[in-house]
């Protein structure tokens, strides 16, 4: 037992320090795998948890990470909710023996704080081996900025150890000794977050195609391998889940917008989280995309490392301490494998500070491709340790042992005087109650979840701004499906078909029973009164979110019939041309209306878009004049539709060259000022269909202003 200690007692450190770690950041109280509630603070951690929560209490299904329920009619999978599937997988197979509120977040964290500098002391022990000095030199990986940031905020890239692995692997082994360990890498890299899986996957191609050209390999045995390494990455990928969405699916926006700023390593600035990781250096103003995604920052300890590194490494005088750096093959090409992650990190814009140097223009389909990855920011950390690792290699190369260690150490307590700017946000993150205000506290939710299992939104989307209200209950009150989700990909196909089924429901007043809806937003409010305020449903208004229960219209309180009451549609006035603004709430849209990226208009979605508004008391004819765009293409060259006021036909229109649309609007058919405008479009396409983008809405026309005159 005692030789066991002594063998291991690096080991047994760095499981102590990873335990004070984990209790700095999650906080003590928060270690048990049954304390739920700081998971649950209306940001990542929160879909997480609950993506975990549905899968767990699912059947086991095949694929094995299917997750219907957490998306309920649009499919899903525990890879898309960022959830650690290699441990959502391995928890599942054991919950008859793990209780109800089960988390193993903070267990996973302890797991990425331990190999964070157990791979990272391998490395740096297999160059110098010094143990003193690879200690030293692993905590600059453990304080490291851009693992630090990542962990809490974003669960499964807090798995950096995994490149850390990969450099171990690459830097210390013969790559064709240890092909197994390779494909179990790349296999378990998958089952925690893909970018690390293409990251592995791009390091072994270029150490094989080296090794292949320079140890004059078998041409037969190289494709043998990469072969089986891309059929068990396959295999992981069906069975965990990833094809549960479609190809396009997995095309995200940002790409060219998530990226690596040539000045981001010396950038300590997060502007949206309004933080610093430097007490010394200014923040620079780079984009919001280049801030997130792009933020590299080494911290002024690691810049000085780099530089003195690099003197170092030029300086004649220290030729023959470095030649054997010099003349390590492994070493020589991980320097171009950062180069092409650095330039794959650029994207094809690439920028200094503010001002974009160059900008390479991208065929629309190469460019799709490329949006598989689209923060490419992220690729840049496995230069960032790379550039680390050799730095601390090449230091200790130089010198002598002990002033190798006067070095380092002064260079280490330079960086923590630096980052814990940053640090210091980290530490006791969680010991804060940060999340009562996103809880539900109103009595009546108790009452209404007994009776009711399913939660959805009257507006299911990827990214649900109801989520952060309702994650806790759901699991609290054992929610057994909702489309109200939060997910990294989905199936937009899908996703679309659920909100015209839905709408198509809702018009015919067929609610599903046992089931609580969510409603997103006040246009929506606004048409489901109108649809079904002589109905026994509920409108109930508590902390801030208007639900609609079925059948339960005796459930309404005094304060909510007023609440109610006071809903209606928004005014127009006569001649006063307003804007229409998808993300403005008080507005004249209803069921049917979707976004325009962020830019002004509304996209009618599906094959009935409604507006309802008011008009002002008069006793005269009206004309609507509604300022169009027509979505048209080789499918659709005119777009056909036909146009209902207040449930009665006005007339068919088509659109083409023409760009506004007048309504005559007899003044005997205006009930109580009120106007409902519905069109019915016979041809709406998706930019799917033509093979113009992965955006599945069946678009019709965007519409940009209305205004109503009087005859």
């Amino acid at each position: 037992m005692k030789n066991f200690l002594l063998n291991n007692k690096i080991n047994f450190l760095f499981l102590f320090i990873s335990f004070l770690c984990l209790i700095a950041i999650v906080g003590k109280d928060n270690l048990s795998f049954t304390s739920i509630n700081w998971l649950h603070d209306s940001d990542e951690s929160s879909y997480n948890q609950l993506g975990w929560y549905f899968f767990k209490n699912d059947i086991w299904r095949f694929p094995l990470g299917s997750n219907p329920n957490f998306g309920d009619g649009i499919g899903n999978s525990i890879v898309y909710t960022d959830s650690v599937p290699f441990l959502a997988l391995i928890f599942k197979s054991i919950k008859l023996f793990i209780p109800n509120n089960f988390q193993y977040f903070s267990f996973w964290y302890f797991i990425c704080f331990y190999f964070q500098l157990f791979f990272s002391y391998s490395i740096l022990k297999s160059f110098t081996n010094s143990v003193l000095y690879s200690f030293i030199g692993s905590l600059f990986f453990l304080i490291s900025p851009i693992f630090v940031d990542r962990v809490d905020y974003h669960v499964g890239l807090s798995g950096q150890w995994l490149l850390l692995f990969a450099l171990y692997l690459g830097l210390t082994q013969r790559v064709k000794d240890n092909k197994i360990s390779w494909v179990f890498l790349v296999s378990l890299s998958s089952l925690v977050h893909f970018y690390f899986s293409a990251m592995i996957l791009v390091i072994y191609f270029f150490l094989r195609v080296f090794n292949f050209y320079f140890e004059k390999e078998r041409f037969f045995n190289l494709l043998k391998d990469f072969l089986i390494i891309t059929l068990f990455l396959f295999l992981t990928l069906y069975l965990s889940g990833y094809f549960e969405i479609r190809m396009a699916d997995s095309l995200g926006i940002g790409f060219g917008d998530y990226k690596l700023n040539l000045l981001s390593i010396f950038d300590p600035g997060i502007a949206y989280k309004n933080i610093s990781w430097s007490w010394f250096l200014p923040d620079i103003k780079l984009s919001t995309g280049e801030e997130i995604e792009g933020f590299n920052y080494l911290g002024l300890g690691q810049i000085m490392m780099i530089l003195l590194s690099l003197v170092l490494f030029l300086n004649k005088k220290y030729k023959t301490n470095i030649f054997s750096i010099k003349k390590n093959r492994n070493i020589k090409i991980f320097i171009f494998i950062s180069l092409f992650f650095t330039l794959w990190a650029l994207s094809n814009k690439i920028s200094f500070g503010s001002y974009t140097i160059l900008e390479i223009p991208i065929h629309k389909y190469i460019f799709g491709i490329m949006s598989i990855i689209k923060s490419t920011g992220r690729l840049f950390w496995i230069v960032n340790y790379f550039l680390l690792a050799l730095s601390i290699i090449i230091i200790f190369k130089c010198f002598k042992e002990k002033n190798s260690l006067i070095i380092i150490i002064s260079l280490f307590l330079l960086q923590v005087a630096d980052v814990s700017a940053g640090l210091k946000d980290r530490i006791g993150l969680h010991n804060k109650v940060k999340n009562e205000g996103v809880f539900l506290k109103d009595h009546i939710w108790d009452n209404l979840f007994k009776e009711n299992k399913i939660l959805n939104t009257t507006y299911p989307i990827s990214w649900s701004g109801l989520f952060g209200s309702f994650s806790y209950a759901m699991e609290k009150n054992n929610i057994q499906k909702t489309n109200l989700i939060t997910v990294a990909r989905i199936n937009r196909a899908a996703v679309a078909k659920v909100r015209y089924f839905l709408y198509d429901n809702f018009r015919k007043k067929n609610l599903a029973t046992n089931t609580i809806y969510a409603i997103d937003g006040l246009g929506h409010l606004r048409h489901l009164k109108h649809i079904y305020k002589d109905e026994n449903v509920g409108f109930l208004y508590r902390d801030g979110i208007w639900i609609m229960v079925p059948k339960e219209k005796e459930m309404m309180t005094s304060k909510d019939i007023k609440a109610f009451e006071e809903i209606k549609p928004k005014l127009l006035k006569i001649n006063q041309k307003k804007k229409l603004y998808f993300k403005d709430q008080d507005n004249y849209y209803g069921l049917g209306w979707s976004h325009n990226s962020n830019k002004p208009g509304i996209w009618s979605e599906g094959k009935i878009s409604t507006l309802l508004l008011r008009t002002e008391n008069n006793l005269e004819d009206l004309k609507l004049e509604i300022f169009t765009e027509p979505y048209l293409t080789k499918k659709n060259k005119v777009l056909e539709f036909d146009i209902y006021v207040n449930d009665i036909f006005n007339k068919k229109a088509q659109l083409k060259n023409n760009k506004k649309i007048e309504i005559i609007i007899k003044k005997e058919i205006i009930k109580n000022d009120l106007l409902k405008i519905d069109f019915n479009f016979k041809n709406p396409v998706s930019p799917y269909e033509v093979l113009e983008s992965p955006d599945s809405r069946q678009l019709g026309m965007l519409v940009t202003d209305i205004n109503i005159l009087q005859m």
